[in-house]
């Protein structure tokens, strides 16, 4: 219990510290180009790989939260971590294809209307709403573990409304995901550091 509580406090404060890079690399990216023209390498190339990298932090955030789900909550953290391995996978092979593959045809990979785009946020909006979604009752008790259903909820949802956007063709809809993921998410996940960091010091 206690190697899982240190694991999971090493990876939500991993997953906030990957947020904040990624917001810097943005605004880097955007002083760069702009807002009318795409962002480039290097930052392009950054921004590819904290993506990875924040997929795999909260795969393993997810592993630790089932971990310590008690008995009778374990199903839905384990529906959660199922719902998160799809979301790695998904998200990783296409930032893989664009670090690879997209960037020596010269395809650009996360431009709508794009297949590898839409496989994209079905792994951000879809399936990473569904894990926070099905993460959230897991937490029940005191306080702190209270807000921290509330915020997974509240997270999850704006992920899975942000889907609304690429079904009916407008993109700034999906900005409601982008405000579950990009904001919303590394605050619930301070919340989670320190709830970790206390079971981990009993």
């Amino acid at each position: 219990m206690t190697t899982a509580s240190r694991i999971g406090f090493r990876a939500a404060a991993g997953t906030v510290a990957v947020g904040v890079l990624y917001a810097i690399a943005v605004g880097l990216g955007i002083a760069q180009a702009g807002f009318d023209r795409p962002i480039l390498d290097p930052v392009l190339w950054i921004m590819e790989v904290l993506t990875l990298m924040s997929a795999v932090l909260i795969l393993i955030l997810l592993a630790a939260i089932h971990a310590l789900a008690s008995p009778e909550r374990n199903v839905f953290s384990a529906i959660a971590l199922c719902c998160g391995a799809a979301f790695a996978a998904l998200t990783g092979a296409v930032h893989f294809v664009a670090l690879t593959a997209g960037r020596q045809t010269g395809f650009t990979v996360l431009e709508w209307p794009s297949t590898l785009y839409a496989v994209e946020l079905l792994a951000w909006d879809i399936f990473l709403g569904l894990a926070l979604l099905f993460a959230a009752p897991v937490f029940t008790g005191t306080a702190r573990r209270t807000r921290i259903r509330w915020m997974l909820s509240i997270t999850g949802g704006l992920c899975m409304a942000g889907a609304i956007g690429p079904i009916v063709g407008d993109m700034a809809v999906q900005r409601i995901g982008i405000v579950g993921y990009g904001v919303l998410l590394p605050v619930t996940c301070v919340l989670l550091a320190l709830l970790f960091r206390k079971d981990s010091h009993g």
